[in-house]
């Protein structure tokens, strides 16, 4: 199973997630995350039905294919947990829904999937997420991926005192000592996958009177 899928994805990596023909000035994007944005104009790669199908994994083989897909360096921490995964897209995806969905499944097994760089992904037990250097992802809150992505948010209060909005939140939080409040500087700190800091993003605005972040 593993070396029919390997060649699915490596033959797709070949091909490219855009077939549209790049500006002289602009370098060809050869690592991709699950926060990346469409691109205008570009047709990207997409997984069909049941393309994408794990029937217990083992973690090693899980990440080697993570890492085939991303185009990233995939860095294991030593004290991951020993987990099989099986896994199987229902609908068509896109390589970038492809690694969210890739970063749900691993968040429900307790592991993060933490950016670092450009070049470079760290799999992490989620009791030590926060111990990393996150990417902080400054999209609006209707555009961060509902998945299990870990992530970075940096919120600036109007109105609220950071202390008063951690009770609020906290019971959409999943990762261990993940928000933050810097009471003087009114600023919350939001580490997290983003499906969650998504509904805490929401229950702040509603609290602020805000529109949206």
């Amino acid at each position: 199973m593993r070396a029919t899928l390997a060649v699915t994805i490596f033959c797709a990596l070949l091909a490219g997630c855009s077939t549209a023909k790049p500006r002289p000035s602009q370098v060809p994007k050869t690592t991709f995350s699950s926060f990346d944005q469409p691109v205008r104009g570009a047709v990207e790669k997409r997984y069909g039905p049941n393309e994408i199908n794990f029937k217990a994994c083992d973690l090693k083989e899980f990440l080697a294919i993570y890492q085939e897909l991303s185009g990233r360096n995939v860095i294991q921490s030593g004290s991951l947990p020993q987990i099989v995964l099986s896994l199987r897209n229902q609908t068509q995806l896109t390589r970038t829904e492809a690694l969210q969905l890739f970063d749900t499944a691993l968040a429900q097994n307790g592991i993060a999937m933490v950016l670092s760089g450009e070049k470079s992904v760290k799999a992490v037990p989620l009791a030590a997420a926060c111990q990393e250097a996150g990417p902080v992802i400054d999209l609006p809150a209707d555009q961060l991926p509902d998945a299990g992505s870990f992530m970075v948010r940096i919120v600036h209060l109007k109105k609220a005192k950071a202390s008063e909005l951690v009770p609020v939140i906290q019971p959409f939080a999943k990762v261990p000592n993940g928000i933050f409040p810097i009471e003087r500087e009114r600023v919350i700190v939001l580490r997290d996958f983003s499906s969650n800091i998504r509904q805490m993003l929401k229950m702040i605005d509603i609290i602020e009177g805000d529109g949206g972040r």
